[in-house]
């Protein structure tokens, strides 16, 4: 009778002892399946850079609105207006000089001066404009950096070297990145002006000598045969298209490179971090005990 009592106590308490470990699996289970549907209840915010770039170039100032900062929304306006008027009244000077400066005869000897004068008022004029432009690009890039305050978005990174060139790589802090953008369209543009001229220069050059009477000569002289001034100009050409694709290949480089970098803007990437593969003795420690010989081979070691 001891026995079978103590056979029933033993099992009781066995079938308690599971039923705890048990119980505390489920409960350990279903506080990690909450966890996971609460996460999955919780949706990311979604970010919204794209809307407020695009609601910005739509209307100048509708970023500063959504940001909630009011206050920029007359500066911008008020610079855009004041630069659109000055360039308007320094056009109408520049169509009073040019009708001046073309009024003139040939042999006028104030002809140059003229001439000086109005390239001078168009150059004013350029520069009101690009004023204009300035203010409209200042407050797309203004909406969409405050918009993005307190954290590091691809999507402004991408906008910012999108519209100026090099201003994303100067957003993700890699500064020495911009003289090399730059650097490269710079290079590029400067061999498409230099072979347009040529082409230019050769194209004028032919039409002349083709299409001008025995008393019309180019600035060779029509010394030089039709196909060797067509041989010239399709080389000036063709080299002047490739530095076009070549700029247009370091502006899209440019757009993607501030992309990439934006994405592993937040990835850990000091100096702890590191992979080693060094010789090493295995089994060194139980040698002595007679179980195994060691034996020379190599270990890998993360260290984060």
């Amino acid at each position: 009778m001891n026995a079978i009592v103590f056979i029933y106590e033993l099992g009781r308490q066995t079938f308690m002892r599971k039923s705890a470990i048990l119980i505390f699996a489920l409960l350990i289970v279903g506080s990690n399946l909450s966890a996971q549907i609460k996460t999955q209840e919780e949706p990311k915010a979604r970010d919204f850079t794209s809307r407020v770039w695009l609601s910005s170039h739509l209307l100048p100032g509708s970023g500063q609105i959504i940001n909630k900062q009011y206050w920029k929304t007359p500066i911008y306006y008020g610079g855009m207006g004041g630069m659109i008027y000055l360039g308007v009244n320094a056009n109408k000077k520049y169509l009073n000089r040019l009708s001046e400066y073309n009024a003139l005869p040939a042999d006028d000897p104030s002809k140059e001066l003229f001439k000086q004068r109005m390239v001078e008022q168009r150059q004013t004029r350029n520069l009101y404009y690009a004023a204009a432009g300035a203010f409209y690009v200042a407050s797309v890039v203004d909406a969409v950096y405050v918009y993005n305050q307190g954290k590091h978005s691809p999507a402004a990174a991408t906008i910012f070297s999108t519209i100026v060139p090099g201003l994303g790589q100067t957003y993700n802090k890699k500064y020495w990145k911009v003289p090399v953008v730059y650097g490269g369209l710079s290079t590029f543009y400067f061999i498409a002006s230099w072979n347009n001229r040529g082409y230019t220069r050769f194209k004028t050059a032919l039409k002349l000598q083709t299409d001008g009477d025995d008393s019309t000569e180019n600035e060779f002289g029509n010394s030089r045969t039709d196909k060797e001034l067509k041989y010239f100009m399709d080389n000036y050409r063709r080299n002047r298209d490739f530095a076009i694709l070549g700029f247009a290949a370091i502006y899209v480089l440019n757009i993607l490179d501030a992309n990439v970098d934006a994405h592993l803007y937040d990835w850990n990437v000091n100096d702890n971090l590191g992979f080693k593969v060094e010789p090493t003795l295995i089994n060194s420690d139980i040698a002595s005990t007679g179980y195994n010989a060691p034996v020379l081979g190599i270990s890998c070691r993360f260290s984060f």
